[in-house]
């Protein structure tokens, strides 16, 4: 009996034992896929909307601004950006409300497009379409609103920014670089638009910021800036994970502008799955 006893043991000893180890080999190579995986980046990205032409543009916008810089709002200044306007020229600039990003430009002119048409499948057996019918279903392009090119194309240009260290996604405020300036920054009252996933749970914030905004224009001109930023980690553990913050402001602008507007801000922290 006690040598059964004994044998029962050793195996649930030996089991155990077993757990342990596969337990610790996993955790290692969990380890070595999430150091082998791990990237983490800024992203900085610019939307500018207007239905007419704007003349003798001068733009001064938030920037991610740590500890009185901005890295990558340097990376615009230096040409690492997409989709960038070739005549516009960028740089960051000192003003009495902190360093921000300057676009000048002599015209920033609308861009419509014509209404999307769907490509016909040639029919089965039958040869390619012909080069004619092709020709109907390219995008028509105008700077003017026409029954024929009716869809308003926004400007959009960013870049992003590679870093070596892991991102404080949870409390950039501080420690990260956000978009400035900011003021009043104070929890959000509005809760997320679509339901969060288990174990996500950001923090939402309001704020004030600003943007200068001089050109001229006809009264009836329409502009909509858009400013956002996101600070992410991300890596791959069977399958990609990641956790991040973005920071966004956005302002529109009616007829010729001189001087400085308020924007409205929103902060979200903490967003996606953490491993601890």
């Amino acid at each position: 009996m006690n040598r059964n006893i004994t044998i029962l043991g050793g195996f649930a000893f030996f089991i155990l034992l077993l757990f342990l180890l596969c337990s610790i080999h996993l955790e290692n190579r969990y380890e070595e896929m999430y150091n082998d995986s791990l990237m983490s980046n800024y992203e900085y990205d610019i939307t500018i909307e207007s239905n007419r032409t704007l003349k003798n543009v001068i733009l001064y916008l938030p920037v991610p601004v740590f500890e009185n810089e901005s890295k990558i709002g340097l990376e615009m200044v230096e040409g690492n950006y997409y989709n960038k306007p070739f005549e516009w020229n960028l740089s960051l600039e000192d003003t009495e409300y902190g360093l921000m990003f300057k676009i000048e430009a002599a015209e920033i002119r609308p861009i419509y497009h014509s209404l999307p048409v769907a490509v016909p499948e040639p029919e089965p057996g039958s040869e390619n379409i012909e080069d004619e019918d092709l020709e109907k279903n390219q995008i028509v392009e105008s700077t003017e609103y026409s029954e024929e090119t009716p869809v308003l194309i926004p400007i959009d240009f960013g870049t992003s920014l590679k870093v070596d260290h892991l991102i404080n996604t949870r409390f950039p405020v501080g420690n990260e670089s956000l978009l400035l300036p900011k003021y009043n920054l104070r929890e959000s009252e509005e809760d997320p638009v679509l339901p969060l996933h288990e174990h996500v749970n950001p923090e939402y914030f309001d704020y004030e910021s600003l943007v200068y905004a001089h050109y001229d224009t006809s009264s009836d001109a329409d502009v909509q800036i858009f400013v956002r930023m996101n600070g992410r980690n991300e890596w791959w553990i069977y399958g990609w994970k990641y956790n991040d913050y973005s920071d966004g402001i956005s302002v529109r602008l009616s007829g010729p502008q001189e001087g400085w507007i308020q924007a409205e801000g929103k902060l979200v922290t903490g967003d996606g799955v953490y491993r601890e």
